[in-house]
Protein backbone atom coordinates (compact mmCIF):
# COMPACT_ATOMS: atom_id res chain seq x y z
CA UNK A 1 0.00 0.00 0.00
CA UNK A 2 2.81 2.31 0.72
CA UNK A 3 4.69 1.61 -2.40
CA UNK A 4 0.95 2.17 -4.30
CA UNK A 5 0.99 5.87 -2.22
CA UNK A 6 4.39 6.45 -3.00
CA UNK A 7 4.04 6.03 -6.69
CA UNK A 8 0.73 8.08 -6.47
CA UNK A 9 2.37 10.93 -4.78
CA UNK A 10 5.26 10.68 -6.95
CA UNK A 11 2.76 11.40 -10.28
CA UNK A 12 1.12 14.11 -8.37
CA UNK A 13 4.68 15.97 -7.83
CA UNK A 14 5.57 15.37 -11.60
CA UNK A 15 2.03 17.06 -12.48
CA UNK A 16 3.54 19.89 -10.53
CA UNK A 17 6.52 19.87 -12.15
CA UNK A 18 8.79 19.00 -9.33
CA UNK A 19 10.54 15.50 -9.06
CA UNK A 20 11.04 13.44 -5.82
CA UNK A 21 14.87 13.68 -6.10
CA UNK A 22 14.37 18.11 -5.69
CA UNK A 23 11.86 17.67 -3.16
CA UNK A 24 13.83 15.71 -0.98
CA UNK A 25 17.08 16.97 -1.68
CA UNK A 26 16.78 19.60 1.72
CA UNK A 27 16.32 16.47 4.19
CA UNK A 28 19.78 15.87 6.27
CA UNK A 29 18.84 12.92 8.46
CA UNK A 30 20.86 11.04 10.55
CA UNK A 31 20.59 7.95 12.65
CA UNK A 32 20.30 10.04 16.07
CA UNK A 33 17.84 12.26 16.74
CA UNK A 34 13.69 12.58 15.73
CA UNK A 35 13.24 11.77 11.24
CA UNK A 36 12.62 15.01 9.76
CA UNK A 37 10.43 14.88 7.13
CA UNK A 38 10.54 16.44 3.50
CA UNK A 39 7.86 18.03 1.66
CA UNK A 40 7.90 14.88 -0.41
CA UNK A 41 7.48 12.80 2.72
CA UNK A 42 4.93 15.10 4.08
CA UNK A 43 2.96 14.56 0.58
CA UNK A 44 3.22 11.10 0.45
CA UNK A 45 2.22 10.84 3.49
CA UNK A 46 -1.21 13.14 2.82
CA UNK A 47 -1.67 10.82 -0.48
CA UNK A 48 -1.79 7.55 1.35
CA UNK A 49 -4.43 9.40 4.24
CA UNK A 50 -6.85 11.32 1.68
CA UNK A 51 -6.42 8.76 -1.45
CA UNK A 52 -6.11 5.23 -0.17
CA UNK A 53 -7.83 5.74 3.38
CA UNK A 54 -10.36 7.75 1.98
CA UNK A 55 -9.89 10.74 4.67
CA UNK A 56 -11.40 13.58 3.86
CA UNK A 57 -8.48 16.59 3.55
CA UNK A 58 -9.75 18.65 6.50
CA UNK A 59 -9.11 15.45 8.68
CA UNK A 60 -5.54 14.57 7.40
CA UNK A 61 -4.52 17.71 8.06
CA UNK A 62 -5.53 17.54 11.14
CA UNK A 63 -3.98 14.25 11.90
CA UNK A 64 -0.76 15.52 10.40
CA UNK A 65 -0.70 18.20 12.78
CA UNK A 66 -1.80 16.00 15.25
CA UNK A 67 1.27 14.14 14.32
CA UNK A 68 3.43 16.95 13.74
CA UNK A 69 4.46 15.76 10.43
CA UNK A 70 5.82 19.28 9.26
CA UNK A 71 7.88 20.76 6.43
CA UNK A 72 11.14 21.89 8.34
CA UNK A 73 13.95 24.29 8.01
CA UNK A 74 16.87 24.92 9.66
CA UNK A 75 19.34 28.10 10.43
CA UNK A 76 22.46 27.78 12.41
CA UNK A 77 25.74 29.39 13.44
CA UNK A 78 28.48 27.94 15.60
CA UNK A 79 31.25 30.69 15.92
CA UNK A 80 33.25 28.27 17.84
CA UNK A 81 33.85 25.52 15.37
CA UNK A 82 34.15 28.76 12.43
CA UNK A 83 36.53 30.82 14.23
CA UNK A 84 38.55 28.41 17.44
CA UNK A 85 36.81 30.97 19.59
CA UNK A 86 33.16 32.45 20.61
CA UNK A 87 31.35 35.19 19.79
CA UNK A 88 31.43 38.21 22.65
CA UNK A 89 28.89 40.86 22.69
CA UNK A 90 29.58 43.31 25.22
CA UNK A 91 27.58 46.06 26.94
CA UNK A 92 27.55 49.31 25.77
CA UNK A 93 29.82 51.64 27.71
CA UNK A 94 31.48 54.97 27.55
CA UNK A 95 34.52 53.67 26.16
CA UNK A 96 32.50 51.73 23.33
CA UNK A 97 32.72 53.25 20.08
CA UNK A 98 30.01 51.69 18.50
CA UNK A 99 26.42 52.85 18.23
CA UNK A 100 25.39 49.25 18.34
CA UNK A 101 27.44 47.95 20.98
CA UNK A 102 25.46 45.41 23.30
CA UNK A 103 22.83 44.41 20.18
CA UNK A 104 24.51 41.58 17.67
CA UNK A 105 22.50 40.06 14.91
CA UNK A 106 23.35 36.19 15.12
CA UNK A 107 21.09 34.62 11.97
CA UNK A 108 18.12 34.73 9.87
CA UNK A 109 15.99 31.05 8.79
CA UNK A 110 14.87 30.81 5.13
CA UNK A 111 11.68 32.31 4.31
CA UNK A 112 8.80 30.63 5.67
CA UNK A 113 7.60 27.91 3.16
CA UNK A 114 10.89 27.51 2.15
CA UNK A 115 13.91 24.62 3.38
CA UNK A 116 16.57 26.97 1.77
CA UNK A 117 16.91 30.84 1.71
CA UNK A 118 15.92 32.44 -2.28
CA UNK A 119 19.03 33.42 -3.30
CA UNK A 120 21.87 32.92 -6.14
CA UNK A 121 25.00 32.21 -5.33
CA UNK A 122 24.86 28.84 -4.56
CA UNK A 123 26.50 27.74 -1.14
CA UNK A 124 28.72 30.88 -0.31
CA UNK A 125 25.67 32.75 -1.11
CA UNK A 126 23.51 31.01 1.64
CA UNK A 127 25.72 31.52 4.88
CA UNK A 128 25.98 35.19 3.33
CA UNK A 129 22.26 35.03 3.52
CA UNK A 130 21.99 33.28 7.11
CA UNK A 131 24.48 35.61 8.83
CA UNK A 132 24.77 39.31 6.82
CA UNK A 133 23.27 41.83 9.45
CA UNK A 134 20.55 43.91 8.08
CA UNK A 135 20.53 47.21 7.49
CA UNK A 136 18.06 49.53 9.30
CA UNK A 137 15.67 50.54 6.58
CA UNK A 138 12.07 51.27 7.27
CA UNK A 139 9.57 49.14 5.68
CA UNK A 140 8.39 52.73 3.53
CA UNK A 141 11.49 52.66 2.06
CA UNK A 142 12.37 49.08 1.11
CA UNK A 143 8.88 48.19 0.29
CA UNK A 144 8.17 51.43 -2.30
CA UNK A 145 5.80 49.24 -4.15
CA UNK A 146 3.95 47.47 -1.50
CA UNK A 147 4.49 43.87 0.64
CA UNK A 148 5.39 40.93 -1.81
CA UNK A 149 2.18 39.09 -1.22
CA UNK A 150 1.49 35.46 -0.20
CA UNK A 151 0.91 34.58 -3.69
CA UNK A 152 4.12 36.45 -5.28
CA UNK A 153 6.10 34.19 -3.19
CA UNK A 154 4.87 31.19 -3.65
CA UNK A 155 5.83 31.58 -7.02
CA UNK A 156 9.09 31.88 -6.43
CA UNK A 157 8.91 28.57 -5.78
CA UNK A 158 9.19 25.11 -7.88
CA UNK A 159 5.62 23.98 -8.86
CA UNK A 160 3.83 26.37 -6.61
CA UNK A 161 5.07 24.38 -3.08
CA UNK A 162 4.65 26.73 -0.70
CA UNK A 163 1.90 26.53 1.66
CA UNK A 164 -1.84 27.80 0.99
CA UNK A 165 -2.34 27.69 4.70
CA UNK A 166 -2.47 31.76 5.78
CA UNK A 167 -1.13 31.13 9.05
CA UNK A 168 1.46 28.35 8.20
CA UNK A 169 3.90 27.83 10.96
CA UNK A 170 3.69 24.97 13.74
CA UNK A 171 6.69 25.03 15.81
CA UNK A 172 9.80 27.08 16.50
CA UNK A 173 12.83 25.63 18.19
CA UNK A 174 15.71 27.85 19.45
CA UNK A 175 18.51 26.51 21.16
CA UNK A 176 21.82 28.77 22.18
CA UNK A 177 24.40 27.73 23.55
CA UNK A 178 26.17 30.83 25.87
CA UNK A 179 27.05 32.38 28.98
CA UNK A 180 27.43 35.39 30.70
CA UNK A 181 30.89 37.25 32.36
CA UNK A 182 30.75 34.30 34.84
CA UNK A 183 30.71 36.57 37.90
CA UNK A 184 28.28 39.20 39.33
CA UNK A 185 28.57 41.94 41.75
CA UNK A 186 25.23 40.03 43.61
CA UNK A 187 25.54 36.73 45.25
CA UNK A 188 21.67 36.07 45.77
CA UNK A 189 21.03 36.16 41.95
CA UNK A 190 24.29 34.18 40.99
CA UNK A 191 23.23 30.73 39.64
CA UNK A 192 19.52 32.41 38.40
CA UNK A 193 17.99 34.38 35.83
CA UNK A 194 16.51 36.96 38.16
CA UNK A 195 18.73 40.49 37.44
CA UNK A 196 20.22 39.46 34.10
CA UNK A 197 20.91 41.56 31.80
CA UNK A 198 22.72 39.48 28.83
CA UNK A 199 19.94 37.22 26.84
CA UNK A 200 18.50 36.70 23.32
CA UNK A 201 15.97 38.25 21.33
CA UNK A 202 13.85 37.29 18.19
CA UNK A 203 13.25 39.73 15.20
CA UNK A 204 11.08 39.73 11.77
CA UNK A 205 11.81 40.44 8.43
CA UNK A 206 9.92 40.24 4.86
CA UNK A 207 9.80 41.29 1.55
CA UNK A 208 9.05 43.99 -0.05
CA UNK A 209 9.13 45.22 -3.45
CA UNK A 210 11.56 47.76 -4.37
CA UNK A 211 9.78 48.47 -7.69
CA UNK A 212 7.60 45.85 -8.52
CA UNK A 213 6.93 43.67 -11.89
CA UNK A 214 5.03 45.90 -14.21
CA UNK A 215 3.15 42.27 -15.27
CA UNK A 216 3.26 38.87 -13.98
CA UNK A 217 3.23 37.34 -17.00
CA UNK A 218 6.86 38.77 -17.87
CA UNK A 219 9.60 35.96 -17.94
CA UNK A 220 11.25 37.00 -14.89
CA UNK A 221 12.79 33.81 -14.09
CA UNK A 222 15.71 34.29 -11.78
CA UNK A 223 16.69 30.74 -12.50
CA UNK A 224 17.06 27.82 -10.00
CA UNK A 225 20.59 27.99 -7.62
CA UNK A 226 22.38 24.61 -7.86
CA UNK A 227 25.67 23.64 -6.35
CA UNK A 228 27.79 24.49 -9.61
CA UNK A 229 25.56 28.11 -9.28
CA UNK A 230 22.27 29.18 -11.25
CA UNK A 231 20.67 27.84 -14.19
CA UNK A 232 17.39 29.63 -16.13
CA UNK A 233 13.99 27.85 -16.53
CA UNK A 234 15.03 27.63 -20.04
CA UNK A 235 17.85 25.74 -19.82
CA UNK A 236 17.84 21.80 -19.63
CA UNK A 237 17.70 19.92 -16.43
CA UNK A 238 20.76 18.91 -15.20
CA UNK A 239 21.63 16.34 -13.07
CA UNK A 240 22.24 18.53 -9.54
CA UNK A 241 19.32 18.74 -7.99
CA UNK A 242 18.95 22.38 -7.15
CA UNK A 243 18.99 24.06 -3.78
CA UNK A 244 16.12 26.22 -4.30
CA UNK A 245 14.80 28.91 -6.22
CA UNK A 246 15.77 32.44 -6.64
CA UNK A 247 13.58 35.55 -5.38
CA UNK A 248 13.18 38.61 -7.78
CA UNK A 249 16.04 41.24 -7.88
CA UNK A 250 13.32 43.61 -7.23
CA UNK A 251 12.03 41.77 -3.78
CA UNK A 252 13.97 42.48 -0.54
CA UNK A 253 14.16 42.21 2.75
CA UNK A 254 13.18 44.56 5.49
CA UNK A 255 12.93 44.63 8.91
CA UNK A 256 9.73 44.62 10.94
CA UNK A 257 11.33 43.90 14.40
CA UNK A 258 13.27 45.20 16.40
CA UNK A 259 11.18 48.66 15.00
CA UNK A 260 13.44 51.04 12.50
CA UNK A 261 13.12 54.77 13.55
CA UNK A 262 15.12 57.82 12.47
CA UNK A 263 18.45 59.03 13.73
CA UNK A 264 18.48 61.76 15.92
CA UNK A 265 19.56 65.06 14.55
CA UNK A 266 21.83 65.58 17.39
CA UNK A 267 22.74 62.44 18.94
CA UNK A 268 24.82 62.05 22.31
CA UNK A 269 28.59 62.54 21.80
CA UNK A 270 29.36 58.86 21.83
CA UNK A 271 26.65 58.06 19.40
CA UNK A 272 28.34 60.46 16.72
CA UNK A 273 31.16 58.27 16.33
CA UNK A 274 30.52 56.31 13.03
CA UNK A 275 30.66 52.28 13.59
CA UNK A 276 34.15 50.67 13.03
CA UNK A 277 32.94 48.27 10.67
CA UNK A 278 31.42 50.69 8.22
CA UNK A 279 33.24 51.90 5.34
CA UNK A 280 35.06 55.22 4.79
CA UNK A 281 32.92 56.40 1.38
CA UNK A 282 29.45 55.55 3.07
CA UNK A 283 27.67 58.26 5.15
CA UNK A 284 25.75 57.51 8.17
CA UNK A 285 22.87 56.25 8.26
CA UNK A 286 19.77 58.26 8.89
CA UNK A 287 17.99 55.41 10.06
CA UNK A 288 18.67 53.22 13.65
CA UNK A 289 17.29 50.14 14.66
CA UNK A 290 14.96 51.01 17.90
CA UNK A 291 17.00 48.80 20.60
CA UNK A 292 15.31 48.88 24.13
CA UNK A 293 17.49 49.32 27.15
CA UNK A 294 16.25 46.51 29.21
CA UNK A 295 15.56 42.87 28.65
CA UNK A 296 11.36 42.66 28.06
CA UNK A 297 8.65 40.68 28.24
CA UNK A 298 9.58 39.72 24.76
CA UNK A 299 12.74 38.14 25.45
CA UNK A 300 13.94 34.75 23.94
CA UNK A 301 15.92 33.90 26.40
CA UNK A 302 18.25 35.29 29.15
CA UNK A 303 21.56 34.34 30.10
CA UNK A 304 21.91 32.24 33.55
CA UNK A 305 23.53 35.02 35.72
CA UNK A 306 27.31 34.90 37.20
CA UNK A 307 27.70 31.20 35.51
CA UNK A 308 31.61 30.14 33.95
CA UNK A 309 29.72 26.87 32.18
CA UNK A 310 27.99 27.21 28.46
CA UNK A 311 24.73 26.81 29.17
CA UNK A 312 22.23 25.13 26.10
CA UNK A 313 18.57 26.57 26.28
CA UNK A 314 16.63 24.98 23.98
CA UNK A 315 12.97 27.14 23.92
CA UNK A 316 10.14 25.93 21.92
CA UNK A 317 6.86 28.21 20.66
CA UNK A 318 4.72 26.13 19.49
CA UNK A 319 0.99 27.64 17.30
CA UNK A 320 -0.46 25.95 20.37
CA UNK A 321 0.91 27.82 23.52
CA UNK A 322 -2.05 29.26 25.53
CA UNK A 323 0.27 31.35 27.88
CA UNK A 324 0.88 28.51 30.23
CA UNK A 325 1.71 29.45 33.75
CA UNK A 326 3.93 26.55 33.81
CA UNK A 327 5.97 25.07 30.63
CA UNK A 328 8.15 22.09 29.92
CA UNK A 329 11.63 23.70 29.22
CA UNK A 330 15.16 22.54 28.96
CA UNK A 331 18.66 24.10 29.94
CA UNK A 332 21.58 22.06 30.09
CA UNK A 333 24.99 23.32 31.76
CA UNK A 334 28.13 22.14 29.62
CA UNK A 335 31.33 21.04 31.86
CA UNK A 336 34.19 22.63 31.80
CA UNK A 337 36.84 20.16 31.02
CA UNK A 338 34.81 19.62 27.37
CA UNK A 339 35.16 23.28 26.41
CA UNK A 340 37.48 22.07 23.81
CA UNK A 341 36.19 19.22 22.49
CA UNK A 342 32.89 20.66 20.00
CA UNK A 343 32.03 17.48 18.29
CA UNK A 344 32.28 15.89 21.63
CA UNK A 345 30.64 18.05 23.62
CA UNK A 346 28.97 16.88 26.91
CA UNK A 347 25.96 17.69 28.87
CA UNK A 348 24.69 17.53 32.60
CA UNK A 349 22.03 18.55 34.57
CA UNK A 350 22.18 22.20 35.43
CA UNK A 351 23.16 22.86 38.70
CA UNK A 352 19.78 24.89 39.83
CA UNK A 353 16.64 23.04 40.69
CA UNK A 354 15.04 21.28 37.72
CA UNK A 355 13.76 23.74 34.68
CA UNK A 356 10.81 21.98 33.74
CA UNK A 357 7.44 22.77 35.33
CA UNK A 358 8.66 26.55 36.05
CA UNK A 359 6.73 30.37 35.36
CA UNK A 360 8.60 31.49 32.27
CA UNK A 361 10.33 34.27 34.29
CA UNK A 362 12.34 31.69 36.67
CA UNK A 363 13.48 30.11 33.30
CA UNK A 364 14.46 33.36 31.91
CA UNK A 365 12.03 33.30 28.87
CA UNK A 366 10.02 36.48 28.39
CA UNK A 367 6.54 36.10 29.88
CA UNK A 368 4.35 37.35 26.83
CA UNK A 369 6.05 34.61 24.63
CA UNK A 370 4.18 31.63 26.08
CA UNK A 371 0.75 32.54 24.31
CA UNK A 372 1.63 31.21 20.42
CA UNK A 373 1.16 34.64 19.04
CA UNK A 374 4.42 34.89 17.15
CA UNK A 375 3.67 31.18 16.08
CA UNK A 376 0.40 31.83 15.15
CA UNK A 377 1.09 35.52 13.10
CA UNK A 378 3.54 34.10 10.34
CA UNK A 379 3.11 34.32 7.05
CA UNK A 380 4.37 32.79 4.39
CA UNK A 381 7.60 34.37 3.42
CA UNK A 382 8.06 35.69 6.74
CA UNK A 383 11.97 35.49 8.21
CA UNK A 384 12.72 35.16 12.13
CA UNK A 385 15.93 36.42 13.28
CA UNK A 386 17.72 36.18 16.54
CA UNK A 387 19.86 38.80 18.42
CA UNK A 388 22.32 38.85 21.13
CA UNK A 389 21.98 41.53 23.88
CA UNK A 390 24.18 42.55 26.58
CA UNK A 391 23.26 45.78 28.77
CA UNK A 392 25.14 47.51 31.53
CA UNK A 393 28.90 48.28 32.10
CA UNK A 394 30.55 44.45 32.68
CA UNK A 395 27.86 42.60 31.38
CA UNK A 396 28.23 39.96 28.45
CA UNK A 397 26.77 37.49 26.01
CA UNK A 398 29.18 34.92 25.03
CA UNK A 399 27.71 33.06 22.34
CA UNK A 400 29.11 29.60 21.06
CA UNK A 401 26.44 28.51 18.83
CA UNK A 402 22.72 29.48 18.00
CA UNK A 403 20.66 27.59 15.89
CA UNK A 404 16.27 28.09 14.91
CA UNK A 405 14.60 25.10 13.45
CA UNK A 406 10.94 26.46 11.99
CA UNK A 407 8.44 23.62 10.94
CA UNK A 408 4.92 24.32 9.11
CA UNK A 409 1.91 22.26 7.80
CA UNK A 410 2.63 22.19 4.01
CA UNK A 411 -1.00 21.94 2.43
Amino acid sequence: MYAFAADSAKRMLSSFGLTASEADNSSRNTASGPYQPSICDVIIVKAMLQRHCGLPLELVDAVMDEAAYWAHARAEVNFFKESGSDLVVSSRSYSSRSATAGNRFLLRTPPLGFQRAPVRGGIAAQKTYTTQEPEPVPSGEVAGSGECSANDIRGWLPANQAPQFAHPCRKIVFTMVSRDQGWASSVRERGTYKGSYSWFDVGLERYGWKEKPASAKEDTSPGIQTESGTRTGKEKDSETAPLCPAAPEAAVLYTVRPAVIATPSSPPPILQISRRDQPPDRPPSQWQFDFPLNPGNDRLQSNCVATKNFTKHTVVWSWTDEKPARVEESAEVIPEDTLGEEDNIGFVTAHREPFSQCPLDEIGRGSDTGDGSFVNSLRVGDVVTVWAKARFPGWVNMVRSAQVDVYWAVS
